[in-house]
């Protein structure tokens, strides 16, 4: 639906323009009027216009004044002036720029539906055009940073299936790595990040490191940098592409990494007065297998050694050893995470496949008082019970899930229909979501549809950006709702309300033809008229007669 202005002093003349162009259906037009300049202002701050339908000449600003001010606010929208043939000379240097048209007003309404369907023709031919490609093209190439590191992090955390790990994505996204090559996982931080300096300090201090690591390595690796949301550096690094990956030479590359890890850290501290820790893996590892490696190495950063300043491990066997546990059974915080995203997210399937990924190796297990199958199981419940609390749910839910098993895994009989009863909590509060869902999407548009039953009077109460501001959405998504809760278009709807209460109206035989017209909100009989008729198939005095003969 695309929003349409027209500007007029003359009252007739905008009531009569704005009422024809809302009246053809197949352009699906949310129609504005305004009897100034100064008016159309105030509407162009608060939303956007896609076309706006001007007098070239008014009292106050004018048209080629109102235009500065469209192109000031909006510069995409198309603008028609309407003007005489004595003002053609004064509307010539105004139809020299892009998007600027014009129409004669002795010209009618056929012309005008006409030039506006031409107009909207140009807007869609915009839309697909090579050169909103091109700039979003250019927008890419200024995002690429920012794509690489969100997509790297993904992988770490787990958060992108194993095809979406492809050389196609490397290489759209000019990630200089082989996806069908292993990779070697070096982790850093600064320890001499300060809680008082900003984001800002503390970026600029990330990416001095960044490049004095990259100097170092790139020359004998293929490297790709990303930084988490603790303000780590994680690089991923290969052989460069020209070489072989075979053994010897990812052995020669770890060599080599492991050799200026040293030199790295001397050079933050030298030139950038930066203090690095490092954690180097001791080998490559597959794409299928970079999270779960990831979660070790990130571990054993934390595992800390004295004060873990300028620490620098290469061998995470002695780390695994001594802190690892049953770190076979723990399911790394980024998949809770992700679980919890899910949930919150309306996301059914993706969050019950997670669910039974995570909880299938565990439910096995036949002991109830396994640690680490306890956390998992704890956690879950916690993600449960935080999402029932911010949506205030634990008394709808409580009875019928039985809240008590929720924090007691003993209560159940094996860790199988445990899974199962947290599988069972999670389908009921999905299903709870929806029913919510529904209820406001009703509840909205009962509202919506209560205003336009009461002010069918008055058109301004009926424009799409009016009746968006009562329920606080944006007009497009209003509209797309109202659609799809009642199968029929807004401006359906309201055509429609103002034809039955026009008929109801009509057979009141003490109401004259011009008081009903300003009753359902058109300015002019013949308005109403021509509406009524293109719905009824009759005029107005046509259906009062009739209904007088019953």
């Amino acid at each position: 639906m695309y929003r349409l202005l027209v500007v007029d002093d003359e009252v007739i003349i905008a009531n009569g323009v704005s009422e024809v162009l809302q009246n053809v259906a197949h352009l699906e037009l949310d129609v504005y009027k305004a009897y100034s300049g100064n008016e159309a202002v105030k509407l162009f701050d608060r939303t956007r216009f896609d076309i706006v339908l001007t007098d070239i000449r008014m009292p106050g600003i004018d048209g080629l004044q109102l235009l500065e001010k469209i192109r000031e606010r909006w510069p995409q929208c198309k603008v028609i002036f309407l003007t005489g043939y004595n003002e053609f000379n004064y509307v010539y240097s105004a139809i020299q720029y892009e998007g600027v048209s014009y129409i004669l007003k002795t010209e009618g309404y056929d012309k005008v539906i006409r030039i506006v369907e031409q107009t909207i023709a140009e807007i869609e031919t915009e839309l697909k055009a090579e050169t909103l490609l091109k700039k979003a093209q250019e927008q890419l190439e200024a995002t690429r940073g920012l794509l690489q590191n969100d997509y790297v992090l993904r992988i770490l955390k787990e958060q992108l299936n194993l095809q979406e790990i492809n050389q196609e994505q490397f290489d759209e996204l000019t990630i200089p790595l082989r996806a069908d090559w292993p990779v070697l996982i070096l982790l850093g931080r600064n320890n001499s990040l300060s809680e008082r300096l900003t984001f800002s300090e503390k970026s600029r201090q990330l990416y001095k490191i960044k490049l004095i690591a990259e100097q170092y390595l790139s020359t004998h690796a293929s490297i790709i940098a990303a930084v988490n949301e603790n303000m780590d550096l994680i690089w991923l690094i290969q052989p460069l592409r020209e070489q072989q990956s075979g053994e010897r030479e990812w052995e020669r590359m770890l060599t080599f990494v492991k050799g200026h890890l040293e030199l790295i850290q001397a050079g933050c501290r030298e030139s950038a007065g930066e203090i690095v820790s490092f954690v180097l893996d001791d080998s490559p590892v597959e794409w299928a297998n970079v999270a779960d490696r990831f979660a070790t190495l990130n571990m054993m950063m934390n595992y800390r050694i004295g004060q873990g300043s300028g620490m620098l491990l290469l061998d995470k066997l002695v780390i695994e050893k001594q802190s690892s546990g049953n770190h076979r059974d723990k399911v790394r915080q980024s998949k809770l995470t992700m679980l919890a995203d899910q949930l919150d997210n309306g996301h059914r399937a993706e969050f019950h496949n997670s669910l039974q990924e995570c909880a299938l190796p565990m439910q096995h297990i036949s002991s109830m008082h396994d640690v680490p199958t306890q956390e998992f199981y704890y956690s879950i419940a916690l993600i449960y019970l935080s999402y029932m609390n911010r949506w205030h749910l634990v008394e709808t839910v409580a009875a019928e899930i039985g809240l008590h098993k929720l924090m007691q895994p003993g209560e159940h009989d094996s860790w199988k229909t445990a899974f199962d009863y947290l599988g069972h909590v999670g389908e009921m509060l999905f299903n709870l979501q929806n029913q919510e869902e529904e209820r406001r999407a009703n509840a909205v548009i009962t509202l919506i549809q209560k205003h336009v039953q009461e002010h069918l009077y008055n058109p301004d109460e009926l424009s799409l950006v009016r009746l968006a501001e009562l329920v606080y959405f944006n007009p497009s998504y209003l509209s797309r709702l109202f659609k799809q809760v009642t199968g029929e278009n807004l401006s359906e709807y309201i055509s429609s309300a103002r034809m039955m209460k026009a008929r109801k109206l009509l057979e009141k035989p003490e109401l004259k033809i011009q008081e009903v017209a300003e009753m359902v909100g058109y300015g002019t009989a013949t308005n109403f008229t021509r509406s009524f008729r293109k719905a009824l198939s009759m005029t107005p005095q046509e259906y009062r007669s009739s209904f007088m003969l019953k």
